[in-house]
């Protein structure tokens, strides 16, 4: 994993699922926290930075998107204003739990001693999403 911070789009993964974002619909982005909630393997680094920024474009449309956010966010919120539901919002807090308790991001955090910071970071985007 390539990262140089601890926000949720400061890493290779999250960039280049955002960079896909005009490709993916509702139903795809809720695969995508599906996978990362339910899956009971291991979750790997790639697929819980993508399950983050997933997470991020369901605090977009819930009208409480990250300062600095990539326009992506913003753009895709727009043309799915519809796709927000309160079993959405549930599937992404239940993801970034995941996330954030079991998950290699949160081991790879705690080796290079920014898992502190990172928590903080994977707590306030939770607390955007109970807005």
């Amino acid at each position: 994993m390539g990262a140089w911070g601890t926000g949720s789009f400061e890493n290779d993964d999250a960039a280049d699922w955002v960079g896909k974002l005009g490709t993916i619909t509702p139903d795809d982005l809720t695969k995508v926290l599906f996978r990362a909630a339910d899956d009971p393997a291991y979750l790997e680094a790639p697929a819980a930075s993508a399950a983050v920024a997933a997470g991020e474009v369901v605090a977009a449309l819930n009208g409480s998107p990250a300062e600095g956010a990539p326009a992506a966010i913003a753009d895709w919120a727009k043309k799915y204003p519809n796709a927000l539901t309160p079993e959405l919002k549930a599937l992404a807090m239940r993801t970034l739990d995941r996330v954030r308790k079991n998950s290699e991001l949160k081991d790879l955090w705690m080796e290079a001693d920014g898992l502190n910071e990172w928590i903080g970071a994977m707590r306030e985007l939770q607390a955007r999403l109970e807005r």
